[in-house]
């Protein structure tokens, strides 16, 4: 789900915040014995609210109850900033912990290029009745490299979708879901019509601008342009693809589709959701757990049947399949290279047993906002107290029919382009520079990394 852009996501007002969220830190956490040292089984995960936690810690004193010879396992919570950092010098030391939480990707290849991953691949293939739980194509893809697996799934899809307010669309005589761009271009006119902003835009943080630059690139052109520059390969946004969702935006822009204020608006003060949730906005294109901000911000609309979600248009002539989403099959469990072969069978056993566990899927994953992993936690999602039953159900069948993810832009490349790219994006986005100038810039910063 992540670099500590995505990590900073969620508002920290919020009082249930997504799995990739950080709440202030648990305290300081020191680094400790290499991770292989005696028999204990310590998982490092990203600080979770605290019925979670206390969900967390059932599921561990059963297993430490119960497995063969009494369990090991014990788990340290930490800020995301703060995680983040203490699992580079973890890595860098090669004293990470037997477990830790990550969002696979770029960050847990490159430890895996650092020798500090276990390969998981033979444990795996050889127990189908385990890794069948996991409802989701591809599941695994996110922690495979080189056709070898690097991670158990963590939490369900992670992805994104174009949220709506179905009253606003009711009141401009607007039909909910447009299927095309063609279809959203005549429902927003027909909503500003009514003088409501078609679209909510928390624009500051830039990665919202990014949404629809990325789904559009998408649409077009499939997932080879963004796959092209992930290899930097020379002139790789020169792809038509790239400039004519530059073009879009701009367009939208100049149309006044994003409401007032939007290039001021930052995701973690919630505002784009009140925009949405208010009436002021018919659409915001944002991750499927917006839903937890939204709780916190305008609880009564994330409770009402008008808070829905939908996919991202197609686009005429498009190249893109049409179910294909921004974002990821999981986040994800690591084990480390280090763990002796004994922690390494105690934590593949808990990590099978917890993720597939009703417990896990229900009481820690969906009851917090999160889709959970496997088709049996997803039929207790209306059977039983989830709060947003129903929508995290629907949100869980658009994200395990997804045919494919692509990672978001800002997760999956390094640094060094994410820097100018986001900076590039809200250049575009406030009509600062030119689509070709957007392509022509990116490619340069292509070319510096390639030197």
């Amino acid at each position: 789900m992540v670099s500590t852009k995505r990590l900073q996501r969620i508002t920290a007002a919020a009082t249930t915040l997504t799995l990739t969220t950080a709440l202030a830190a648990c305290g300081g956490v020191s680094i400790g014995p290499p991770a292989a040292s005696g028999t204990d089984i310590m998982i490092w995960s990203t600080s979770q609210p605290g019925s979670a936690q206390d969900v967390m810690q059932r599921i561990i004193d059963e297993h430490n109850a119960t497995y063969p010879g009494g369990g090991n396992v014990s788990i340290t919570w930490i800020g995301g900033e703060q995680w983040k950092q203490k699992m580079a010098v973890a890595m860098a030391g090669n004293q990470e912990p037997t477990v830790f939480y990550n969002y696979g990707g770029q960050l847990l290849h490159q430890w895996v290029d650092g020798g500090g991953v276990a390969d998981l691949t033979a444990e795996l293939q050889a127990d189908p009745e385990w890794t069948g739980q996991y409802a989701a194509k591809d599941v695994f893809g996110n922690a495979t490299f080189d056709g070898k697996i690097y991670g158990i799934p963590a939490s369900g899809p992670d992805f994104e979708v174009l949220w709506q307010n179905e009253a606003v669309l009711r009141n401009a005589g607007a039909d909910p879901s447009p299927a095309t761009w063609d279809d959203f271009i005549r429902v927003a006119d027909q909503v500003q019509a009514t003088g409501v902003a078609p679209v909510a835009l928390a624009g500051k943080d830039l990665w919202p601008c990014m949404i629809w630059m990325q789904y559009l690139v998408l649409r077009h052109g499939g997932p080879e342009p963004f796959e092209r520059v992930k290899a930097m390969e020379p002139d790789a946004w020169s792809d038509p693809a790239f400039l004519t969702a530059a073009e879009t935006v701009q367009q939208m822009v100049r149309s006044g589709y994003f409401a007032e204020g939007w290039n001021t608006i930052s995701y973690q003060g919630g505002q784009a959701d009140q925009q949405l949730a208010s009436g002021q906005a018919a659409f915001q294109a944002m991750l499927y757990y917006d839903l937890a901000n939204m709780r916190a911000f305008a609880p009564e609309f994330a409770n009402s049947p008008d808070y829905s979600p939908a996919p991202f248009p197609t686009v005429a002539g498009g190249l893109g399949d049409p179910t294909a989403m921004v974002g990821q099959p999981a986040q994800y469990w690591s084990i480390s290279a280090r763990a002796s072969d004994e922690q390494k069978e105690e934590a593949l056993a808990f990590l099978e047993s917890a993720t597939t566990s009703e417990a896990y899927n229900i009481d820690y994953l969906a009851k917090q906002g999160f889709t959970p992993l496997t088709n049996s936690g997803a039929a207790a999602l209306t059977a039983g107290d989830v709060p947003n039953g129903e929508l995290l159900a629907r949100l869980y069948r658009m994200g395990v029919e997804a045919s494919s993810f692509q990672s978001y832009w800002d997760q999956d490349l390094p640094s060094a382009v994410i820097t100018p790219l986001m900076t590039d994006i809200g250049e575009l986005f406030n009509l600062s520079i030119t689509p070709q100038e957007f392509v022509t810039r990116m490619n340069a910063v292509l070319a510096e990394q390639s030197k």
